[in-house]
């Protein structure tokens, strides 16, 4: 399966009421499952700094969509392409925590090359940079949670 197929799928769940979708295409199988209460926290991980967290209860408890919209929007300010998450997932600088990271802020990439790679149902990601330039800026922590069409990368 390849990963444009999977974003397609989790794309789908996130936007109907399907809680729960299973996939099997020969050897391969896909399980998506969906839940209110761990999509939240999953997306106020990655934008809060690590002073503000014991909020994010208190910010769970009432509707978290209207004031997580303005910390999702800020880093749009940039200028710049702004290179957005493929699919839900953990994100990872580099292959390994040995490894050196596939880019830095500062360094040239060309459309195509791997820019990090974004961790979904055990299985690694490498995800490709969508657009040449040079990253500008690097919009999220290595080992933290993203979600679907979350910014990644300032590329100018």
């Amino acid at each position: 399966m390849d990963i444009n197929k999977i974003s397609r799928l989790i794309k789908i769940v996130s936007e109907s009421d399907i809680a729960e979708l299973a996939l099997r295409e020969g050897e391969e199988e896909i399980k998506i499952t969906r839940s209110n209460a761990t999509q939240i926290p999953v997306q106020v991980q990655p934008v809060q700094i690590q002073a503000p967290a014991p909020a994010a209860p208190v910010a769970a408890a009432q509707p978290a969509q209207a004031p997580e919209a303005p910390h999702q929007a800020a880093p749009a300010q940039e200028t710049g392409h702004i290179m957005k998450s493929p699919m839900v997932g953990t994100f990872y600088r580099s292959a390994n925590p040995e490894a050196q990271p596939f880019t830095a802020e500062g360094k040239a990439v060309k459309e195509g090359d791997i820019v990090c790679i974004i961790e979904a149902m055990k299985m690694m990601n490498q995800i490709a940079a969508d657009k040449s330039g040079v990253i500008k800026k690097i919009l999220v922590e290595n080992g933290a949670a993203v979600e679907f069409d979350q910014p990644l990368f300032v590329i100018e």
